[in-house]
Formats: C-alpha cells, sequence, structure tokens
C-alpha cells in the first residue's frame, strides 16, 4: 500500500514538473526573408602615378534572402529566447573607376550562422524583444573579393570576417502555436575590413529587415 501510494505521488509529481516545463519552455522552428543592405564608408583612392581616382559608394539597393533556424523560449511574460539561424545576406555597393560617371554595381551575397540571445516581455499575444548576436561567416561573396582585388595585398580569402557582432529588435505576435516576428539587425563590427592603397580603408556592415514565421514544436 506504501509503495503503491508512493508511485503514486511519484507519478503525479512528475506530471505536474512536465507540465510546469511546458508552461515555461518551449522550443520551435521558424523561417522566412532577410532584406539586407551594404553600409560601406565612401572612399577615394589615387592609385600611384595616375590622376584617376576609384570611388566605392553606398547603394541603397536591398537585397533579399533566406532564414532558417530554431528557436527556445525561457518564460511567459518575461522571457529570454536564444536562436540559431542560417541566414543569407548581402547588399549592393558601386564602383565609379577610371573617372567614370557610370557606376558598377557589386552584388555581394553571402551566408552566416547568427547566434541572438534576445529578452523580452509579452503582454497578451503580442511581444517585444531585444539583445545581442554573434554571427559566424559560412560562404562569402566572392564578387566582393573580385572588385578589391586591385586595390589590395591582403589575402582576398578573408574579405568577409569570420565572426561579427550586432544586435536584433523587434515585434512579435503570436497566435497558439504560431509566432510572426518583425525586427531590424545591425552589425556593431565590420563584415569586411580591408587595407587598401594609400592608407585607405574599406570598411562594411551589414543591416537588414527580417520578416519571420514561427512554429512551437513543444
Amino acid at each position: 500500500m506504501k509503495k503503491a501510494l508512493f508511485a503514486l505521488i511519484f507519478l503525479s509529481a512528475l506530471q505536474a514538473s512536465a507540465q510546469f516545463n511546458r508552461k515555461l519552455i518551449f522550443v520551435g522552428i521558424k523561417g522566412g526573408a532577410n532584406f539586407s543592405k551594404l553600409q560601406t564608408e565612401g572612399l577615394t583612392i589615387s592609385k600611384p602615378g595616375a590622376s584617376v581616382q576609384d570611388f566605392f559608394k553606398n547603394n541603397s539597393a536591398n537585397r533579399t534572402g533566406y532564414m532558417v533556424g530554431a528557436f527556445a523560449r525561457i518564460g511567459r511574460k518575461l522571457f529570454i529566447q536564444p536562436e540559431v539561424l542560417l541566414s543569407s545576406k548581402g547588399g549592393t555597393f558601386e564602383i565609379f573607376k577610371n573617372g567614370s560617371t557610370t557606376p558598377v554595381n557589386v552584388d555581394v551575397k553571402f551566408s552566416q550562422i547568427d547566434i541572438p540571445v534576445l529578452i523580452g516581455f509579452k503582454l497578451g499575444p503580442l511581444r517585444v524583444n531585444a539583445g545581442p548576436m554573434a554571427s559566424l561567416n559560412v560562404t562569402q561573396g566572392g564578387k566582393l573579393g573580385d572588385a578589391l582585388k586591385e586595390y589590395t595585398t591582403q589575402n582576398i580569402n578573408k574579405t568577409i570576417q569570420q565572426a561579427t557582432f550586432g544586435y536584433q529588435a523587434g515585434v512579435g505576435l503570436d497566435i497558439r502555436s504560431f509566432n510572426i516576428d518583425l525586427r531590424y539587425e545591425s552589425g556593431l563590427s565590420n563584415i569586411s575590413q580591408l587595407n587598401l592603397q594609400n592608407n585607405a580603408q574599406f570598411n562594411s556592415k551589414v543591416s537588414l529587415w527580417q520578416l519571420s514565421l514561427g512554429f512551437v514544436l513543444f
């Protein structure tokens, strides 16, 4: 009788613990689109022995990419949400070569593994969240390297930095097991940083808007 009572108490405790964990810890998958652009510093480079100048300038054109990954949410009203995302990013910048008034557009694309850790607050179905993010380079934009080859003696294979840091901030909406997020992402460190001729530097950061749909698995 005591063993049966003990087993009943033990099973009840397990069930209560499982219900408690389900209410506080959620795991899901998500996917969506990135609308990104590169922010480059405008550069003027004078080639040795020549009067021609090349100009690197920002371009406001956005590049559309994808984002897929998984997330965990710990907490209900006040929560922490770490994520692991495979994210395609890029942008466009312009080069005016040899004094030409017609720019050459360089379309850059690359993929990164993003690891944001967000802190948020939930009020009903609405959420607000923000936090830091680390990104690891998976593939880099070959066109960016090709565009900079003639201006640098550095290893062009390292055009895109291997690790960068930034932040994400945005709002979300939870509808049963589905959630929708709109976020802004900005880099705090350069995705590329190369020493060019005449002690000039080419620095660029990525910024984007991200729209995603997620589903809570358990």
